[in-house]
């Protein structure tokens, strides 16, 4: 088996050498020859796999070791045999590297196992066959092509992995959490790997999600530093101080209500990206089991609805729905609805046909284009008012086949919009205030200056119209 491995390690010492701890291997000692075998065969491509001979320091506690090497491995690579399946140290492996959403690469080197003592995650993955009478040489190929397949997503999994551990290993300490350009790439790889194998876990959006409202607490704290120095420059402009704080204000407030709507649309652009045309049309085509309000357990319709409620919990408040076209014209279907988890009462049942007297405006506009109803409200059932975003969800030849609502309560926007005008407000009236006394007591100063009056105005309208065009040309 050594020779085998050797050999075929040997034509291929020019591949690409990947991260260190690409692969935990999981075994029972009955079957050490041949994962020695097999380490030394890795070990020949340049590949570092984490065995517990090599890789638990004396005197360390060997679970936490094993867990950690789980934990940073990018590839949970289990060796099936009778003895490993019996095995409860493997399952103990196989069960944390299951909790940690490890991609999984079963191979068998012996048969005559029980398959009813095989943990799940064993069972449902392809296996690649190690026996005596297999071609090794083949194997081994293919399995260093499995360990390569979507490698970067596979990396991505284990860095964050590590990293969110960490972090709640330290008791959810702000100095471990994401930043900068971390925090941007795991922001992009929890939304477009979302549907991809090996999937975030629980900790790992809790790290992201933590991450980002660290990221906005810091980014608050630097507006208000800000704030202060505009203030301490808005009071050296005197006698255009009450100009300034009248632009200011304006300006703003149209900032924030653009970067209120701008966070909708955002998060309507990343809710629509993470819909599967294609797939969308098969679900819509699914028949609606005997008994039952929703196709439970089917694939299509999991992922659909975990994708909703994934946009929900990073974006609370945002209400998703999908819907297909009905039979009869003025009707439509209920495909999706993030309700079904959160508040199952008040969700559409699967395929529910609703008339379009019961539909906001604008939805039904979304099957041809996305439409940004801001400006409507519609009554919902519940009795708040709703506005919202609606836009079709198109397959693969870029034909619609489904709408996406994207619905907020009018209070919940309301309410950012009275806040960040409040304190907007509360700022500019401590300024006058501020500015008036500085006013009072700087007017014999400003007499004494060493220029004229006049000239010294001059000379500020001059900067705050270099000011002004400044800001438009940003």
């Amino acid at each position: 088996m050594s020779q085998t491995l050797d050999s075929q390690s040997n034509t291929n010492q020019g591949l690409a050498t990947p991260s260190s701890n690409d692969v935990f291997i999981s075994y029972s000692r009955k079957d050490k020859a041949f994962v020695e075998s097999l380490d030394a065969a890795f070990r020949k491509m340049g590949r570092d796999p984490w065995v517990d001979w090599d890789d638990i320091r004396k005197g360390e506690d060997w679970w936490q070791s094993i867990k950690r090497g789980i934990e940073a491995a990018d590839t949970f690579l289990f060796v099936v045999s009778p003895d490993s399946v019996a095995s409860q140290v493997c399952r103990d492996e196989i069960e944390y590297a299951t909790q940690c959403h490890k991609r999984f690469l079963p191979i068998v080197r012996l048969e005559g196992f029980d398959a009813q003592q095989l943990h799940p995650s064993i069972s449902r993955h392809n296996w690649l066959f190690f026996r005596e009478t297999d071609n090794l040489k083949t194997a081994f190929q293919e399995l260093l092509q499995a360990l390569d397949t979507d490698l970067d997503h596979v990396s991505a999994h284990t860095r964050l992995l590590v990293r969110s551990l960490e972090w709640q290993k330290k008791g959810h300490d702000d100095s471990y959490l994401l930043r900068g350009s971390d925090l941007k790439e795991a922001g992009q790889w929890l939304t477009h790997g979302v549907n991809k194998e090996p999937r975030p876990t629980q900790t790992q959006i809790e790290y992201v999600e933590a991450s980002l409202k660290a990221q906005e607490k810091a980014v608050r704290s630097r507006l208000k530093a800000k704030g202060i120095v505009v203030l301490t420059t808005v009071i050296a402009n005197l006698a255009f101080i009450t100009v300034g704080l009248i632009w200011a204000r304006g300006r703003l407030i149209d900032d924030a209500n653009h970067r209120v709507t701008m966070d909708m649309v955002n998060t309507f652009e990343v809710a629509q990206e993470g819909i599967d045309g294609d797939e969308f049309e098969q679900l819509a085509q699914l028949p609606l089991p005997p008994y039952e309000d929703v196709p439970r357990d089917n694939p299509l319709y999991d992922d659909h609805q975990m994708w909703l409620e994934t946009v929900n919990r990073l974006v609370p408040n945002a209400l998703l729905e999908t819907y297909i076209r009905g039979e009869n014209p003025g009707e439509v279907e209920n495909i999706g609805d993030v309700y079904r988890e959160t508040a199952p009462d008040e969700a559409y049942r699967f395929r529910e046909i609703l008339p379009v007297t019961d539909l906001p405006p604008g939805l039904i506009a979304g099957f041809e284009k996305v439409i940004w109803d801001f400006e409507n409200t519609h009554l919902g059932e519940d009795g708040d008012l709703y506005f919202g975003v609606y836009g079709p969800i198109e397959n693969s030849d870029g034909e619609s086949v489904g709408v996406l609502a994207l619905n907020y309560d009018d209070e919940y926007v309301e309410d950012l919009y009275t806040s960040v005008r409040s304190s907007i407000n509360d700022i500019i009236r401590i300024v006058c205030i501020a500015a008036a006394i500085w006013f009072t007591v700087s007017s014999w100063l400003i007499i004494r200056a060493t220029r004229p009056p006049h000239e010294l105005i001059a000379a500020k309208v001059k900067d705050v119209k270099s000011l002004a065009r400044s800001g438009r040309h940003t």
